[in-house]
C-alpha cells in the first residue's frame, strides 16, 4: 500500500497529469481516493506547509481536467451512455475532493494562500463555480427527461460549497483578492447562488459578501449599495428565525457597521424586511462589547454608529401617530414597524457610556413626552380597569416603553428632568403609576422614572411635594382578596379587612 506521503509526491510530480502522466487518461476514481486520504493528513498544520508552488500548478492542472472532461461529456445529456453517466459521476466526486484538498492547504499558512493567488489557482476556482453552477443549473432543469441528471446536482453542489469555502478564505484581509471574486461573480453569480436551495452554499456566498464589503472604502461596499438592491435585500431575508445563517447575519451586521444601516432601511422598508434587520440591529447591540465578533469583523469598528439611532429616532418622530393609534385600541398593523422601533431605542437610550449622542438629543425626548401624554388624554389609565386578554404583540406595552425612553434619557440630566416637566410629563408618569394588566411592569417602570426625575431637582420634587388626596378607589380585585381602602382622618388611606357576612 502507497503511503500519503509517497501520493503527495506523485500528485506534485504530475502523474496523473501533466508531461509526467504514467497514462494517457486519469483515472479519476483512483485519483479521488488518493484525495480522500490527504485531505485528511492536510488537517495537520505540518502536513499543510509542505504545499509548494509546483504542487499547486499540478493540482491546477488536475482541476482543469477534470472541467474540461466533465464539460465535455455533459455538453449533450440526451446522449451520454451508462459508461460515461458513471464517469462524469466519479469525476465530479474527485473535482469535490480536488478543491477541499486545497481549502485545508490554506488554513492557517498565509504562505499558501498567496501561492494559491500567484499560481492563478483563484481563477481555476471561480471558473469552477460558475461552470457547476451551471451544469447543476441544466441537470435540475432536465431531469424530468433525463432522470439520471438528477444525481448531479447535489454533486455539483458539493463542488461549489468547497469552492466558495476557500474563496471565503482567500478573501480574508486580502483586498487584492476580494477585487478580483468581486469583478467575477458581483452581482449574477451572487444572485443566482443566493436564491438557491442550498443553506451552506448561501452562507458560503454570505461569508464572502462580509469579506469583501465590511470596510468603508471598499469598491464593493460602494457597488452594493447602488446596484446591489436584491442581494441585500435576500441578505436580510436570509437572517429571518428560525433559519437565520450565521454569515448572513454577519454580513447584514458589517453593513451597519459600515454606516450603511439607513440605505439597506430605504432598501426593505417597504417589506417585512424591515422587521428582521431591527431584529439584527437589536443582536448587534446586545453583542456590541463582545470580544470573538470583534475579531471576526477584522478591520471595521465593531460597535454600531450612533447615526443609526438619530435615524431611527426621525423614523419615530415622523410616525409618531402610528403608536398613539396603537396604543389607544386602533387596528394599524403598518404601525408595528414604528413600536418596534420605539422598543428598540428604548434599550440604546439605556447604554449611556457608548450613545451619548441619542441619550442627549433633546427634540427625541419631547417627542416621547408628547406621545405619552397624548396617548393618556384619549385613553387614560384606570385603576379599576376590568380584567381582559392581553392584547396583540404590536399594542403590548407600549405606555412601558415609552416611559422607559424618558427614565433613560433623564438620568442625570437636569436639563432633560426641566424638559419633562415644562411638557407636563411628570403628572401622565404619576397617572401610570398603578397595574396594568395591558401593560406588565408599568408601574416599576413609572415609578423607576419619577426617581429620575426628582433626583436633584427641587422643581420636579414640588410636584410631588404638593400632591392632594382626591378620593379612594377599589377594585373588584382587592374585593376578592378582602380588603378595601379607606380614609382617616386628615386624609391619609388605611387598609381594612372586608368580612363577607359584613357585606349581608
Amino acid at each position: 500500500m502507497v503511503d500519503v506521503d509517497t501520493n503527495f509526491d506523485r500528485i506534485r510530480r504530475g502523474v496523473w497529469a501533466g508531461p509526467n502522466a504514467a497514462k494517457p487518461f486519469i483515472e479519476w476514481n483512483d485519483l479521488s481516493r488518493v484525495l480522500t486520504d490527504l485531505i485528511t493528513w492536510s488537517r495537520q498544520t505540518e502536513s499543510r506547509e509542505k504545499f509548494d508552488e509546483v504542487m499547486y500548478n499540478s493540482l491546477k492542472s488536475l482541476l482543469k481536467a477534470a472541467n474540461a472532461d466533465v464539460k465535455n461529456k455533459v455538453a449533450n445529456l440526451s446522449k451520454l451512455t451508462q459508461r460515461d453517466v458513471d464517469t462524469v459521476t466519479v469525476t465530479i466526486i474527485a473535482t469535490a475532493n480536488l478543491v477541499r484538498l486545497l481549502r485545508n492547504s490554506v488554513v492557517n499558512v498565509p504562505k499558501n494562500q498567496f501561492l494559491q493567488v500567484k499560481t492563478g489557482l483563484l481563477d481555476t476556482i471561480l471558473d469552477s463555480v460558475c461552470f457547476y453552477n451551471d451544469v447543476g443549473t441544466k441537470c435540475h432543469r432536465m431531469k424530468h427527461k433525463i432522470p439520471y441528471a438528477l444525481t448531479y446536482t447535489p454533486l455539483c453542489i458539493e463542488v461549489i460549497r468547497a469552492a466558495l469555502q476557500l474563496t471565503s478564505n482567500l478573501c480574508v484581509g486580502n483586498h487584492a483578492v476580494q477585487g478580483a471574486v468581486w469583478a467575477r461573480l458581483y452581482p449574477s453569480i451572487f444572485t443566482t447562488l443566493l436564491n438557491g436551495i442550498d443553506k451552506q452554499v448561501k452562507n458560503y456566498v454570505c461569508s464572502i459578501l462580509f469579506h469583501c464589503t465590511a470596510w468603508n472604502g471598499s469598491q464593493p461596499l460602494e457597488d452594493l449599495m447602488s446596484s446591489g438592491r436584491d442581494i441585500v435585500r435576500i441578505g436580510v431575508g436570509l437572517c429571518q428565525a428560525p433559519n437565520c445563517l450565521e454569515w448572513a447575519q454577519l454580513f447584514v451586521e458589517g453593513l451597519i457597521c459600515a454606516e450603511r444601516f439607513m440605505s439597506v432601511y430605504e432598501m426593505c422598508e417597504d417589506s417585512t424586511l424591515v422587521f428582521t434587520l431591527l431584529e439584527v440591529l437589536t443582536e448587534k447591540v446586545k453583542s456590541n462589547q463582545n470580544l470573538t465578533k470583534k475579531q471576526l469583523f477584522g478591520e471595521i469598528e465593531s460597535a454600531v454608529p450612533v447615526t443609526t439611532f438619530l435615524f431611527l429616532a426621525k423614523k419615530f418622530a415622523k410616525n409618531r401617530q402610528h403608536v398613539v393609534d396603537l396604543a389607544t385600541g386602533k387596528e394599524l398593523p403598518e404601525g408595528e414597524i414604528t413600536v418596534r422601533i420605539l422598543q428598540l431605542l428604548a434599550s440604546v437610550t439605556g447604554l449611556f457610556d457608548y450613545f451619548s449622542r441619542i441619550t442627549n438629543n433633546t427634540p427625541f425626548l419631547e417627542c416621547v413626552v408628547k406621545v405619552l401624554n397624548e396617548i393618556n388624554q384619549i385613553k387614560p389609565i384606570r385603576f379599576d380597569q376590568p380584567k381582559g386578554e392581553v392584547p396583540p404583540d404590536s399594542t403590548f406595552a407600549i405606555r412601558r416603553e415609552l416611559i422607559r425612553v424618558i427614565t433613560n434619557m433623564c438620568c442625570k440630566n437636569k436639563a432633560h428632568q426641566d424638559k419633562v416637566r415644562l411638557l407636563g410629563g411628570v403628572h401622565t408618569i404619576l397617572n401610570h403609576c398603578v397595574v396594568d394588566q395591558q401593560n406588565p411592569y408599568l408601574p416599576q417602570w413609572s415609578i423607576v422614572s419619577l426617581r429620575m426625575l426628582m433626583e436633584n431637582n427641587p422643581e420636579n420634587q414640588d410636584i410631588i411635594r404638593n400632591l392632594q388626596s382626591q378620593k379612594v378607589v377599589n377594585n373588584d380585585a382587592m374585593k376578592q382578596l378582602g380588603i378595601e381602602v379607606t380614609k382617616m382622618d386628615g386624609d391619609k388611606p388605611r387598609v381594612a379587612v372586608v368580612h363577607p357576612e359584613d357585606e349581608k
